[in-house]
């Protein structure tokens, strides 16, 4: 710690004889939390807003670099490139990769699968104009899958970019970035930008190479004055070779060795097509109309644990809402109700991998491994025979209104309530299973293929209708300083695989009361939220008397917790803050039977990865020298790596990262960042299961130089 007080201490003293530019707010508005532009100081929930020029203090890799820090938000990456292991409140903790529990959104759009389930390679991190986050369930204003709250990544808009302006960065082990923006209109009323992207790595780590290239191109265009267009097209070409995790030893010995799993070619090489337009009709001075439609195309090659994944998916839907301005309790008041629906077409296709080295140490197809000579590991990303096959037809679609009101002066009162129905089609065909034996000859534990004689025809169908009430009040003592309460809700629905084993499932709930205070003037912002939430019908894992993979409807968890954050302005452009989350997450029924037959009781039991406590400091400044810097520690306290509580990790503290560079009339800009400053040993994720460890080490010290320029 002495070292990082030294090092704080001379960026300070290096620019304090200059003062700087007013760029970081303290008081900031968002839209997604209401749907409305609203000052955080007038919304009664737990948000969090990410501005543009916070965006630019760092790196712009990975989405994670800017989420990490912020008060009841754990956000690292298990797998560097895209890879973003997000959890709001405890949710997201579900999802053993990409994002589930939590509503994703790109500029208002849903990116997020009706079964709850994100991929991030939709995102361009160097594209990025601003974050929202509403924490904790929010079904009455965006439906299924809200229940651990709501992210939207808002990307620069065509309306205010003019000119053209060049990116270009480089780090190490083999690291790239590059961006070309070129925006402008036409001298009338189309505006238009186009922005090219890639990025590129090597890794630390073996078999994680990562390659992305995505463009975007938007188009804006006044009709009138009281009515626009807003249209945008992204194509997005990832590709990700995925490491695995590691034992216990192996992450002592060498973090950054490829797993030994027998699986150890996974990888994800996806290719998005995304395409939205937005509709604004200001109809009258009470009432203005506000619609979206959208297209997206996704596919990936997927290879994971014990097949190879090639689908994809088609999905489209609309977004209508209505704003009516009015009187009530002779104030205003503002009346908001609107229309969403989304259809998913998906369609997969999984197949047994290529070749695989034998446990008798010979080569072969992976398919002509028996319960004697099982698979040791595969050699190829390639695929073989036909696995199974799937097709999913869900849709989703709600109503939703919510009236803010203000009964006096001081107090802001909303009441939201929404009507969603969620159906899911999904029917599989099975060809091959998968199987795991103890071979004694060897004393091996593997798998191998058996091929039914007779393909096996699985299918679920089921429809979820729920109501998602909410209610915020907000007390404004000064304009300045301001109490909120709400009550919210929020259901989550089963995956479509959890489904398939259990077409009886139902959906789990969430129901959030919360309170907080927020206040800001010219040189301090602070803001803190208590909050207890109960998640009933939570949807656990347990197995047949035959050994079976089975899941049910039998957990219940309370979760309350403490957040607090404050900056403080010591000077024109520089600042000092950070953030405290305090967490009592706990399994109020968690009865399962395990495959041997073993009622587990983990009632009362901790839940597992989510840490007792979790805090941020930092510093950051621009000045008119040009100089700025930014600088940052995190800490995760200890977390218990299994639900049965037997085994803690606490080696996720202290984590530096440091940010220098110096910009000129805002034309040019360089800069130099290093994260892991220290170069710490440490987990992204350490748990135990039933199996072994799953240790997914994060990334040692690296370093970017970046340089810019707008003509």
């Amino acid at each position: 710690m002495k070292k990082r007080a030294i090092l704080l201490s001379a960026l300070l003293m290096l620019s304090a004889s200059s003062y700087g530019e007013e760029v970081f707010k303290l008081e900031k508005t968002q839209i997604t939390a209401t749907r409305v532009e609203r000052e955080e100081l007038d919304i009664p929930a737990g948000v969090e807003t990410v501005t543009k020029e916070e965006i630019e203090m760092e790196r712009q890799y990975n989405v994670a670099e800017f989420l990490e820090g912020l008060p009841g938000v754990q956000a690292t990456t298990k797998n560097g490139g895209y890879d973003v292991r997000l959890i709001i409140r405890g949710g997201g903790l579900k999802a053993p990769y990409g994002v589930r529990e939590i509503n994703i959104m790109l500029d208002g759009v849903p990116i997020t699968d009706p079964d709850g389930f994100t991929r991030m390679d939709f995102i361009d991190p160097q594209l990025l104009e601003q974050i929202e986050i509403v924490k904790g369930p929010n079904s009455t204003l965006y439906g299924a899958n809200s229940a651990g709250g709501v992210v939207n990544f808002i990307t620069i808009n065509p309306f205010k970019f003019q000119g053209f302006k060049v990116r270009a960065g480089y780090g190490n082990y083999s690291t790239y970035m590059y961006r070309l923006l070129y925006g402008g209109n036409d001298g009338n009323n189309l505006y238009y930008n186009a922005n090219f992207s890639y990025r590129k790595s090597d890794s630390w780590r073996e078999w994680n190479r990562f390659e992305s290239f995505q463009t975007t191109t938007k188009l804006g265009w006044l009709i009138d004055d009281a009515s626009s267009l807003e249209t945008t097209v992204s194509f997005t070409k990832s590709d990700l070779q995925l490491p695995g995790s590691l034992d216990k030893e192996q992450f002592e010995q060498d973090p950054s060795q490829q797993t030994d799993s027998p699986w150890r070619k996974s990888g994800r090489y996806s290719r998005i097509f995304f395409w939205s337009n937005k509709y604004t009709n200001e109809l009258s001075d009470r009432m203005t109309l506000k619609a979206t439609a959208y297209l997206q195309r996704w596919t990936h090659y997927h290879p994971v644990f014990g097949r190879v994944n090639e689908g994809g998916s088609y999905v489209g839907g609309i977004d209508t809402q209505l704003e009516y301005k009015h009187k009530m309790f002779g104030r205003d008041a503002l009346l908001i109700t609107g229309v969403q629906a989304r259809y998913d077409h998906y369609n997969s296709k999984r197949y047994t991998y290529e070749l695989c080295k034998l446990i008798d140490g010979t080569i072969d197809y992976c398919r002509n491994a028996t319960s004697d000579n099982q698979i040791e590991y595969v050699l190829t990303d390639n695929k073989d025979q036909l696995y199974d096959d799937q097709k999913n037809r869900n849709y989703t679609a709600g109503v939703f209104a919510q009236e803010t009101v203000h009964p006096t002066e001081k107090t802001i009162l909303d009441l939201g309530i929404r009507f969603d129905t969620v159906h899911f089609d999904v029917k599989k065909t099975s060809f091959y299973t998968l199987e795991y034996v103890y071979n004694r000859t060897y004393r091996y534990y593997g798998p191998y293929y058996i091929k039914y004689d007779t393909p096996i025809y699985e299918k679920a169908t089921k429809t979820w209708n729920y109501v998602s009430p909410r209610i915020g009040l907000v007390y404004k003592w000064k304009p300045n300083i301001s109490t909120y309460a709400t009550i919210s809700t929020g259901f989550q629905t089963p995956q479509d695989s959890e489904l398939l084993v259990n077409p009886g499932l139902d959906a789990s709930t969430t129901t959030n009361y919360e309170a907080g205070f927020r206040a800001v003037n010219n040189f301090l912002y602070v803001s803190s939220a208590v909050f207890f939430m109960e998640t009933r019908n939570e949807i656990v894992r347990t197995y047949t008397p035959e050994g079976d993979r089975w899941y049910m409807n039998a957990g219940k968890t309370h979760k309350s917790g403490f957040e607090f954050e404050s900056k403080l302005k010591l000077m024109p452009g520089v600042f000092i803050g950070g953030s405290f989350t305090y967490y009592d997450f706990k399994y109020k029924s968690f009865v399962y039977v395990d495959d041997d037959g073993n009622v587990i009781n983990y009632s009362g039991k901790k839940m597992h990865y989510i840490p007792k406590y979790m805090y941020s400091l930092y510093s950051m400044g621009k000045f008119r020298s040009g100089f700025k810097y930014r600088i940052e520690v995190n800490t995760w306290g200890p977390y218990y790596a299994d639900d049965a509580n037997t085994e803690k990790y606490s080696d996720y503290k202290n984590i530096t990262n440091l940010m220098i560079g110096y910009e000129k009339g805002r034309k040019w800009e360089v800069s130099f960042d290093v994260r892991n400053v220290f170069d710490k040993k440490y987990a992204a994720q350490y748990l135990k299961t039933d199996w072994g460890y799953n240790i997914y080490p994060a990334p040692p010290r690296t370093y970017m130089v970046r340089a810019s320029y707008k003509f």
